[in-house]
């Protein structure tokens, strides 16, 4: 690694909550010098236009992989403390649980594989619990078990979108910017051992322009692919719908197993209250709409949007005479042959210069500040100090796809 003083640019490609994660800590290490030290984060559509604006928001020291999801816990609880984020993004804690419901569901009842779920359940072992009296948004003659995954003490939620979007404003304030293009290649050395820029092209043309970097990070989620095609990940698409009730409710989320009239079905909805008094909830994956070239042209399915709602409806008074306000669909990034208590890939690549941080699955919100951490540790001291991710090394996964 060079002297601090030299002159550096760190590249990121992808502009959702990882990516700016990484910049935000990148341009918050003691190490870092503005003056000399560029960042710069490469977006082809919107600001957290992904899973990033689009996801659930829950955040726990109990998510997976378990040797980041501590740290991401403790710095998303700092960055609250630090920047309002009450205020600015939503944060509050919560308490999460598991719900057996009997509803009369409407759609979506198929069985789950094991990517299919928008929210991978914990890593550690649930506690059963009695039924909490102010969940009272939730019918109670619904519910035949409720079983407590997180508490106040361990759990939170944010809104995502209005997080990544001021993560975005706190690391441009700090010295980095970003630039609305696509990426379109990497640019390596002569023998290929090292990466030295990045080509695109500008948001709305197609004229091809060139970054030079002294270290690239590719943080572009289900998208990673179009840039590293040999990085192992797979994308699943999720609708989701956000409904304003007519009154506020208690701050809970919940991953229902609801069981319709068809005793063989099972439906795996996610319902979420937020603090700005509406309730967030997703359906199950579809993997048969390909990957878009961005997130600007994500398809949504109106009528999924709408099973979702008459199957969480089902099961909360609340919801049904609600309003839906926005019906939404993302994609998500998951590993391909990597266990899901595992997690995403975060690291060096095995090229010089270049780092992978992709393939968060459901966590991506909840992971990104540790992600972001552990990446600008690597950059700017050499390695990672703040949790122990030799787990998670790109390497692992890329030298078995050669």
């Amino acid at each position: 690694m060079g002297s601090v003083a030299e002159r550096r640019h760190t590249v990121i490609i992808g502009g959702g909550v990882v990516g700016f994660c990484i910049a935000y800590f990148i341009a918050s290490h003691p190490r870092y010098n503005r003056e000399t030290h560029a960042v710069t984060v490469l977006e082809a559509s919107s600001i957290g236009g992904g899973a990033s604006g689009k996801a659930g928001g829950v955040i726990a020291t109990w998510a997976d992989p378990s040797c980041i999801a501590p740290l991401s816990y403790r710095l998303h609880c700092e960055l609250a403390n630090k920047h309002d984020g009450i205020h600015a993004w939503g944060f509050r804690n919560v308490f999460c649980a598991d719900v057996d419901a009997m509803g009369e569901a409407v759609g979506h009842a198929t069985f789950e594989d094991s990517h299919s779920h928008f929210h991978s359940h914990a890593v550690s072992t649930p506690s059963s619990s009695h039924y909490p009296p102010d969940l009272d948004w939730i019918t109670p003659d619904k519910i035949t078990s409720y079983t407590e995954l997180g508490c106040p003490e361990n759990t939170a939620q944010v809104h995502p979108h209005l997080f990544t979007t001021r993560l975005a404003e706190l690391a441009t304030e700090r010295g980095a910017n970003y630039i609305l293009g696509s990426a379109t290649k990497l640019n390596y050395t002569k023998d290929g051992t090292k990466v030295k820029s990045v080509s695109y092209a500008r948001k709305g043309t197609t004229e091809l322009m060139e970054i030079n970097a002294s270290d690239i990070v590719i943080a572009a989620g289900p998208w990673t692919t179009n840039i590293l095609p040999e990085a192992p990940i797979k994308e699943s698409r999720n609708h989701s719908i956000v409904v304003r009730p007519r009154k506020p409710v208690s701050a809970y989320v919940l991953f229902p197993k609801l069981h319709p009239k068809i005793p063989q079905k099972r439906i795996p909805p996610e319902i979420y209250s937020r603090p700005d008094g509406t309730i967030y909830s997703c359906g199950p994956s579809d993997t048969d709409v390909p990957l878009p070239k961005s997130t600007d042209l994500v398809e949504v399915n109106p009528e999924i949007c709408n099973r979702i709602y008459g199957d969480v409806s089902s099961i909360s008074q609340a919801m049904r005479e609600g309003d839906i306000i926005t019906r939404q669909a993302c994609y998500r990034p998951f590993v391909v042959g990597r266990a899901r208590d595992i997690g995403p890939l975060v690291g060096p690549t095995g090229i010089e210069a270049l780092w992978l941080a992709a393939g968060h699955d459901s966590w991506g919100i909840s992971n990104g500040p540790g992600t972001g951490k552990v990446i600008s540790e690597m950059i700017l001291d050499g390695k990672a100090s703040s949790a122990d991710v030799s787990s998670l090394d790109p390497r692992l996964m890329l030298q078995k796809r050669e």
